[in-house]
């Protein structure tokens, strides 16, 4: 078992990490391990004016064959929050209500049990009068084993987000979030994002919040660049 990580040692590399020539060269290369980034995009078709965001999918795939309709809590809490980053980030492209998105998709998965992820989530998309849905699949989601000044294991947080067009399928684009917490005594070069934090073990539903954010920009930039 992983050995609790104890408040001193993380002032000890607090100094260590101060006296770093390259601390900020080593930490953007370190960020771009921690965090996995896939994007694309396919700038055909017309200018997107709006988007419906569908809830998050914890299955493998967006071709999967889901019956339930029921959507579970941590789907609902990253779709939240991945919805109120995209309100304050994203100012070119209208956001339709989430309230409005949730209730087409429960109401078209329930009349279509057989129906795949993606093909609702258009569906969703083309009933809303969006031009293009925002979707999401989960691959990790597991809480911290510990408290704030001291964790066995950290938070970990896991998704990929797809932004496809309502008028014929396509993906314009798509992006990849993917960080495991770790301890400022494993990594002295993450000095700033450990006192961001609070200079504390986040908790995963707060490190899924960062990782909304952080997709959220990403879709602003697409945007912006479109």
């Amino acid at each position: 078992m992983e050995i609790l990580k104890r408040p001193g040692l993380m002032v000890l590399a607090v100094l260590i990490a101060l006296i770093c020539p390259f601390s900020g060269l080593a930490e953007e290369d370190d960020t771009k391990k921690n965090i996995g980034i896939l994007e694309g995009a396919d700038d055909s078709g017309k200018e997107l004016k709006s988007i419906a965001v569908i809830p998050f999918s914890t299955k493998p795939g967006l071709s999967i064959y889901d019956p339930v309709a029921i959507v579970t809590p941590n789907e609902r809490f990253l779709t939240l929050a991945l919805y109120e980053a995209l309100i304050t980030e994203v100012t070119t492209v209208k956001i339709l209500p989430i309230r409005a998105s949730d209730n087409e998709f429960v109401e078209i998965k329930t009349e279509k049990p057989g129906s795949y992820y993606r093909n609702t989530a258009i569906e969703v998309g083309k009933s809303l009068g969006a031009d293009a849905v925002l979707v999401g699949v989960i691959s990790e989601y597991r809480e911290r084993d510990g408290g704030d000044y001291g964790a066995y294991a950290p938070a970990s947080v896991a998704f990929s987000v797809q932004l496809y067009s309502t008028e014929d399928s396509k993906l314009l684009w798509e992006s990849y979030f993917s960080e495991t917490q770790r301890a400022l005594t494993d990594n002295v070069f993450e000095i700033k994002k450990f006192f961001k934090r609070g200079a504390k073990w986040i908790t995963v539903d707060e490190l899924a919040k960062e990782g909304a954010r952080t997709a959220a920009m990403r879709v602003n930039n697409y945007l912006l660049e479109k």
